[in-house]
């Protein structure tokens, strides 16, 4: 009964825990699902600036190769018709002036000359030149008709899929450099006049889990969108913080939980095995309690004071009453101190076989007609230090606990021998055994093998937790055993 409230008190528990670890789970999985489509979407706002950064470096690239280094290397300073820049509009004089004025700022703008420098060697203009002032050399032509957009436009009408790919592997470069990861997929055509379909394009991309960009190969051209593959691991890595935090959090959450739960169950069962306490205990003070109520309440009532050999024998038996009484909570008491460590032990040097064999034989005596004990000493003499009094004690209550608990013709042997480094003893019976759910509890103070509300073996769950203390006093151990055909085997291990 007592069990099957335990277990609905568990499912009321851990439904409420699993549905908050579930709520826990589904919001930081929500959460990081969100940093990373945030994540996504600032790396696509990055790679659209840094194409628009890439297409302005490729218009400047242009403009130096087709502009300001054949200005720069003109040698007819008389003739200027000759110097290709500019349109057919641009006279010669504007072209003189501009070469001259060109050199005159190139002069106080050394700068320049390292963008130069880096245009020449690997086409690529590098972040630490990109200075907004750089287009003041651009702006110089305007005066003079020379103008970048005009240059471009009049490139591309000759070669139009070289600029196109040029543009391309520049980007790209940029993107290889800044994002290693990334990697360009397929290019898809749009029309250029259709912004809202544009903007659409971009946001769906997003939504449907594929990375792309609105490029513009030509600005009298269609417009395309641009698609990246491989970025996963790069927004795993941009947002790897919070999946750290994320997973902290759900693992300090599960411990905290399992530990929260854990300390349930053990109260619980604490409580429960208390509960039995009371009722076992409560069970072996009422006897006698009544006992010796009656026979005081005999004493008083039904005029027996004059008979002295009836008086002399209610008293007795209230007495021995008492000291029963006084034994239970003697018992209580001592375990007590023992599991706080109040009680020193007091040991003495002592030969096992003699002791063993002394208080074998006096438990037979007590049992003589009911129980068969036999004792197996060790071929050699055994001396170890005990506390005698506590040890005859654990070894009395096993004895003991196999005659209540073995019926009616049990048959006990009591073994001693040494392994090595160790000593063992143990008490054998042919009884019905422990059921192997309970053999790693029947350590446990205050546990009795469950019998419901019967209580046709005295005891109260003291018995075997006192034993597992006074081994543990003794550096030693204490262990049970259901035989493979019938019968239980408790055996003490002590240091030798």
């Amino acid at each position: 009964m007592q069990k099957n409230r335990l277990n609905r008190k568990k499912y009321k528990i851990i439904s409420p825990m699993v549905l908050s670890m579930f709520l826990l789970v589904t919001f930081v999985g929500y959460w990081l699902h969100s940093q990373y489509n945030n994540e996504k979407k600032n790396l696509q706002v990055e790679l659209t600036s840094l194409y628009h950064e890439s297409y302005a470096d490729g218009e400047f690239i242009y403009f130096y190769q087709n502009v300001i280094k054949p200005s720069l290397n003109y040698k007819d300073t008389t003739n200027f018709d000759q110097l290709k820049i500019g349109n057919d509009k641009t006279s010669a004089e504007f072209k003189k002036a501009y070469v001259n004025e060109l050199k005159n700022y190139l002069d106080s703008n050394q700068n320049y000359l390292n963008i130069f420098r880096s245009i020449e060697s690997n086409l690529i203009i590098p972040d630490s030149l990109k200075e907004d002032r750089r287009f003041e050399i651009v702006r110089l032509g305007y005066r003079y008709q020379i103008y970048p957009a005009q240059i471009l436009y009049n490139q591309r009408q000759t070669a139009h899929d070289t600029i196109k790919k040029f543009f391309r592997n520049l980007f790209l470069r940029s993107v290889e450099e800044k994002y290693p990861s990334l990697k360009s997929g397929e290019e898809k055509a749009l029309d250029r006049d259709n912004l809202e379909l544009i903007e659409k394009t971009n946001s769906e991309s997003l939504r449907r889990g594929r990375l792309g960009i609105i490029v513009y190969p030509s600005r009298y051209d269609k417009a395309s969108v641009l698609y990246f593959d491989h970025y996963f691991f790069h927004l795993v890595k941009e947002i790897l913080a919070q999946i750290i935090f994320g997973i902290v959090l759900i693992g300090l959450s599960v411990f905290a939980l399992v530990f929260a739960y854990r300390s349930y169950l053990t109260q619980a069962k604490l409580n429960m095995l208390r509960s039995d306490f009371v009722s076992n205990i409560t069970h072996e003070l009422k006897i006698p309690v009544s006992t010796a109520k009656a026979a005081m309440e005999a004493i008083l009532n039904y005029g027996i004071t004059d008979d002295k050999e009836k008086t002399k024998s209610y008293l007795n038996m209230v007495a021995l009453e008492m000291n029963r009484l006084d034994s239970l909570t003697s018992r209580v008491l001592e375990h007590s101190k023992l599991e706080s460590n109040q009680h020193l032990l007091k040991k003495e040097e002592t030969n096992l076989n003699d002791f063993v064999d002394r208080i074998v034989n006096s438990v037979q005596l007590f049992y003589a007609d009911t129980v068969n004990i036999k004792f197996s000493r060790s071929d050699k003499s055994i001396s170890i230090p005990i506390d005698q009094v506590y040890i005859e004690g654990v070894i009395r209550n096993l004895i003991e606990n196999s005659k209540k608990y073995g019926g009616n013709d049990v048959s006990i042997a009591v073994n001693l021998w040494q392994e090595g480094l160790h000593v063992y003893l143990s008490v054998i019976d042919n009884g019905p055994g422990i059921p192997k759910e309970y053999l790693n509890k029947v350590f446990d103070r205050f546990f009795r093998v469950p019998t419901g509300d019967q209580h046709n073996v005295k005891g109260f769950g003291l018995g075997l937790s006192f034993a597992a203390l006074v081994m543990k006093q003794h550096n030693g151990s204490i262990s049970a055993s259901n035989l493979s055909e019938t019968g239980c085997e408790i055996k003490l291990e002590f240091p030798a």
